[in-house]
Parts: C-alpha cells; sequence; structure tokens
C-alpha cells in the first residue's frame, strides 16, 4: 500500500464503495489502498493453515476466512490472509469484529505494513490471542500471542517447533504451514 486510489472517505461510503470494486482495497483512517495480487507459494501457505485449522474450526464452531472478509477496526479494514473468529457474528456480513486468531502471510509490498502497522493495531483487539506473520520465502513464522496473564508474548520460528492456538485448543507446526513449499 503506497498511495490511496481514491479521495477520503468515511467508513460508511468506504463500505458502500467497496461492495462495487472488482479489486479489494483496505480502508486506513480515510484512506483507500488497493490490495496487489499475491505469488503461488503465498497462496499456497495461506491455503496450507487454513486447511489445517479447519477441523479445529468446525469442532469449536467458529469461523474461518480467507483473505476474502474485511476485518473491522475503529477507522480501519483491513483483509488479513487468514482470521479465526469464535464470537458472536457481527451484524454487517463483510467483516469480523473480535477475531482470536489472525495471520499475515508476508508480500514485498506488505511486508512493513503487517510488521509494524498492523502488528500495532491487531496488538489492540480484545479477543485477538494469537497473531502469524508468516514468511513465504524462508521457513520463518513469527509467533505472537497472550499469556494466562494477557501480556504479549513473542517467538520466532524456524524450521520445527509447535504454534499453540488458544482459542482452537490446537497446535499448528511449520511442516503444515510450508507443505509443498518447499
Amino acid at each position: 500500500m503506497a498511495h490511496p486510489v481514491a479521495k477520503p472517505m468515511t467508513p460508511e461510503e468506504y463500505l458502500e464503495w467497496e461492495l462495487k470494486q472488482q479489486t479489494r482495497h483496505e480502508y486506513v483512517n480515510g484512506y483507500v489502498y488497493a490490495m496487489s495480487g499475491v505469488s503461488r507459494r503465498h497462496s499456497r501457505v495461506s491455503m496450507n493453515i487454513s486447511v489445517s485449522l479447519w477441523p479445529f474450526v468446525t469442532r469449536k464452531q467458529c469461523r474461518l476466512h480467507q483473505a476474502g472478509v474485511k476485518l473491522a477496526l475503529k477507522s480501519i479494514f483491513y483483509y488479513p490472509d487468514v482470521m479465526v473468529a469464535c464470537g458472536p457474528e457481527p451484524k454487517n456480513p463483510y467483516y469480523e469484529t473480535g477475531p482470536c486468531i489472525l495471520v499475515e502471510v508476508l508480500s514485498p509490498s506488505t511486508k512493513d505494513i503487517d510488521l509494524r502497522e498492523k502488528l500495532i493495531a491487531y496488538r489492540g483487539i480484545a479477543s485477538l490471542q494469537t497473531y502469524l506473520i508468516v514468511d513465504p520465502e524462508y521457513m520463518f513464522v513469527r509467533h505472537f500471542w497472550r499469556d494466562a496473564a494477557g501480556d504479549w508474548q513473542q517467538e520466532d520460528i524456524t524450521g520445527s517447533g509447535n504454534i499453540h492456538l488458544t482459542c482452537l485448543e490446537a497446535t499448528l507446526t511449520p511442516g503444515q504451514i510450508y507443505q509443498g513449499v518447499f
């Protein structure tokens, strides 16, 4: 996201405008930014995560979204690569407001935003328990999670290890994330 693609809008104007667009756009504090396409590797990593989470999501009666549903924050609408929400459904069918897991798969055009802006925004979501930043080019996952006291912790995982997903009572491994990629 480099430059806004439309005049500043209110969140309501953005939501109405976005429904008519052929490409996806994120909304940050009044400004609209076009989303770029992703590589096959990026897509595969995102799909691997979704497929691995699906049995746990259905067992817990949660909702799993892959890049097509917006996350609504106060004055921001993002499209996370993978999102799990287990609480009540929002009234608007085009976004979630209370995810427990968010995943961003890095792209050259969004890497800095995922590592800084989204990290700050996501850590402010009361319902969020896990945020994963996944590099599709190297076997590297930055795992952020809330501990029992509600404090954010961080672990960098390379090669092997378990990523505990509290809200799903599940574990994800780099082997599952990168299956067929390396």
